[in-house]
């Protein structure tokens, strides 16, 4: 039986004992990580300054803000403050914030 981490309205973190990778699902998106890359992942998103990037980007033309590089080129998460806060109740339950942000897979992450 999968181990519940944290459960959210719209999303969901396990981890599968068959796997044994921890599964991240936030409504259309489904990540799936070892321990170390969920870490990074959590850290990454609880370090994000939701308002400054809605300020920041709020003559976009797009009306979701905050923008998070996928790990391709072309490709982005975009998402507003209350989601934003609602990933951070989901991604707080097992790891804590850390004091240096972390990259992910070794992506760098930025708000350009």
């Amino acid at each position: 039986m999968n181990e519940i981490i944290s459960q959210t309205e719209n999303g969901q973190v396990f981890r599968c004992p068959t796997c044994r990778l921890i599964h991240f699902e936030y409504k259309n998106l489904n990540f799936n990580f070892t321990d170390k890359e969920y870490q990074y992942f959590a850290n990454y998103f609880l370090n994000l300054d939701g308002e400054y990037w809605e300020i920041k980007n709020g003559n976009t033309f797009f009306r979701r803000k905050i923008f998070i590089p996928a790990g391709m080129k072309d490709f982005n998460i975009l998402i507003n403050n209350k989601e934003l806060k609602e990933l951070k109740r989901l991604l707080s339950k097992r790891y804590k914030k850390s004091e240096i942000p972390i990259p992910l897979l070794k992506t760098s992450f930025s708000n350009n």
